[in-house]
């Protein structure tokens, strides 16, 4: 399994503070830190949520250039991660920028010294550089009964207003420069393109909006992404969905876009998983935590509450988006909007946000969204869930989506910050940004770092069950109809 890390960036900037202190006042000196880790698990992937800081007591560190550790620093550091049942980190900085490897005594200092005591919490020691320019660097060390071996993590990243990621370049390399992407890296640059490329990203609905992200993405040179939808093409989808004739009726959606996906990819080197499962499959959801950024094209309360969800317990920013279309009485076009929300640690979440509510995900988990009776309601109440789009009003919000991407990956510090909210409005051309933050007690919000100990309560198991959960919802609606109209029909007698 690879390994990752990541933070806060609130818990990035503390460290490069404390760490970097003596290196900022001109003075060639190390400094070192013990943290806290939670373990955040996917099907190929366990990432190191790093989420607390130990700082020394006096007399517990030495400062000679190097810096050294006092046995009761680490016995102290190993008693709190018990107590916390986390993992161990040990972390000190170096004097070159960039991914940093390791000096024989860094070598003998985690594995021989730290290693050992550290196997109390259960969780391998996690080792972390921190260069001179705030690059990280991290590995594992896990014990195989024999000895303790070192696991290099693939990237390290830092989630806040940028998402910020240091890559080993050993274990993913860059992506060479190639004349298909000339234009696209002489846009904003090698640098840019080689955090953006190695990113793997994954997109939950692959309909109008999904699709055409893809697309975007795949011509931009990404690597690597994950597709999930597990809805087939039906004939009111063909006049937005991207590629799709009346010979893919029937078809995964999914599939259908990994396919064109394989012919237009820029990449030199590219990889596209489709998952027919919906997001709260068990196997779904391993896939979508190996991913570093995910966007939510997904209309459902469901699937929306635990993308949500998963921005905050395992660092995973999540860019979502969606459209409104209001009709006049006579038919016409009254009003349309779309929007792109950014979540993560530090941003609204998408239920304070308004976009769901708790109630929602439970109706449509006993299937009352799909109630006739509940549609007509909410049709007398005016409330009815609308879902009339056109392709351009498709094609604008996911080059939205793209754009709030770019944004978070490379933006450069002068770059204002949206505040992960952009707001646009097709009748008076108005296009509106907002910072704001979760309602007081959001318990979304205060999910976060809960990684592995976080259960998502609506998760189905067995491959088998989301076909069968499926049928039988279709089954339970068409009986609900059927009752419907039934009752209609003797009412009008």
């Amino acid at each position: 399994m690879k390994f990752d890390a990541a933070m806060t960036e609130t818990l990035h900037q503390q460290l490069c503070a404390e760490l970097l202190e003596h290196v900022r006042s001109g003075k060639a000196q190390e400094e070192l830190r013990f943290a806290l880790w939670q373990p955040a698990t996917g099907a190929n992937r366990r990432t190191a949520l790093v989420f607390e800081v130990i700082a020394p007591e006096p007399g517990e560190r030495e400062l000679h250039g190097n810096a050294s550790f006092d046995a009761s620093y680490l016995t102290r550091a190993v008693k709190i991660a018990c107590q916390n049942k986390a993992g161990l980190v040990f972390m000190h900085n170096h004097l070159t920028p960039g991914w940093q490897d390791m000096s024989g005594p860094d070598v003998i200092a985690e594995r021989d010294r730290i290693s050992p005591p550290a196997r109390a919490t259960g969780l391998p020691l996690l080792g972390m550089t921190l260069g001179i320019d705030g690059s990280w660097s991290a590995r594992a060390w896990e014990w195989d009964g024999k000895q303790f071996n070192r696991q290099w993590c693939d990237k390290v990243r830092v989630l806040g207003k940028r998402l910020g990621l240091t890559y080993n370049d050993q274990a993913l390399p860059p992506p060479k420069r190639q004349l298909m992407l000339r234009r696209t890296v002489d846009t904003w640059g090698v640098k840019c393109q080689s955090k953006l490329a190695r990113l793997r990203v994954g997109i939950i609905g692959l309909g109008s909006v999904g699709g055409m992200v893809a697309e975007a993405l795949v011509r931009m040179g990404m690597q690597a992404l994950l597709l999930v939808d597990p809805d087939k093409v039906e004939i009111h989808n063909l006049d937005r969905l991207l590629h799709a004739t009346q010979n893919d009726i029937g078809k995964h959606k999914a599939l259908l876009s990994a396919d064109r996906l394989r012919d237009c990819a820029t990449a030199r080197h590219f990889a596209v998983d489709a998952c027919t499962l919906p997001a709260q499959h068990e196997m779904a959801l391993g896939k979508i935590l190996d991913c570093d950024l995910l966007f939510s094209a997904v209309d459902r309360p469901l699937p929306k509450d635990l993308l949500n969800r998963i921005a905050y317990t395992h660092y995973i920013p999540v860019i979502s988006g969606g459209v409104f279309v209001d009709n006049k009485p006579d038919g016409t076009l009254g009003q349309t909007a779309w929007g792109v929300t950014l979540v993560g640690p530090g941003r609204r979440c998408l239920r304070c946000d308004g976009q769901y509510t708790s109630s929602d995900v439970t109706m449509e988990r006993d299937g009352s969204l799909d109630d006739p009776a509940y549609i007509q309601s909410l049709e007398e109440q005016g409330q009815a869930q609308r879902n009339q789009n056109v392709f351009p009003f498709c094609a604008n919000l996911a080059s939205g989506m793209v754009l709030e991407m770019l944004r978070l990956v490379i933006a450069r510090d002068w770059w204002p910050d949206t505040g992960g909210k952009t707001h646009y409005s097709l009748i008076p051309n108005l296009l509106t940004t907002a910072q704001e933050i979760c309602g007081e007690n959001c318990s979304i919000n205060e999910s976060t770092t809960q990684g592995d100990a976080w259960v998502y309560p609506f998760i189905l198991r067995d491959p088998a069950e989301s076909e069968q959960h499926r049928s039988n919802k279709f089954l339970d609606t068409m009986r609900r109809w059927f009752r419907f109209l039934h009752r209609g029909e003797a009412h009008n007698g």
